[in-house]
């Protein structure tokens, strides 16, 4: 699969979490050195996850998740539900709808706006 970097549009590079994180987790990541660009793919493929992300994405991508993965953890919904209700909110359509395709603007909508879309506040800790 070819993979290129969503920053400089470079070729990615790929390798085994194993090279990558040291432990293996059976699948793969495809990286861009230069700009510090990462995605994951799904176990035992070469399918990325997304897209690359820098380390800011990461991070706004990693509190992206934090806001609406409790709903489906441990809030009583069914995880497909939650997509179809982010994907509502964002106006993407399905196969678009995934933190990991998000740019910085969408996740920081997921930050800012979802849990008031839901009406239901995350519970913490």
């Amino acid at each position: 699969m070819n993979v290129n970097c969503t920053y400089c549009g470079n070729p990615a590079g790929c390798m085994s979490s194993k090279e990558w994180y040291g432990r293996d987790y059976g699948s793969n990541i495809y990286y861009c050195r230069p700009c510090d660009a990462y995605v994951g793919t799904h176990k035992g493929s070469f399918t990325p996850l997304g897209t690359l992300a820098n380390k800011e994405l990461r991070a706004l991508r990693s509190k992206a998740h934090a806001v609406i993965d409790p709903y489906w953890r441990r809030m009583g919904y069914n995880r497909k539900t939650v997509y179809r209700l982010l994907g509502e909110y964002m106006g993407t359509a399905p196969n678009d709808t995934h933190i990991g395709m998000f740019n910085n603007e969408q996740c920081q909508k997921v930050i800012d706006g979802f849990q008031a879309f839901m009406k239901k506040p995350v519970k913490t800790g």
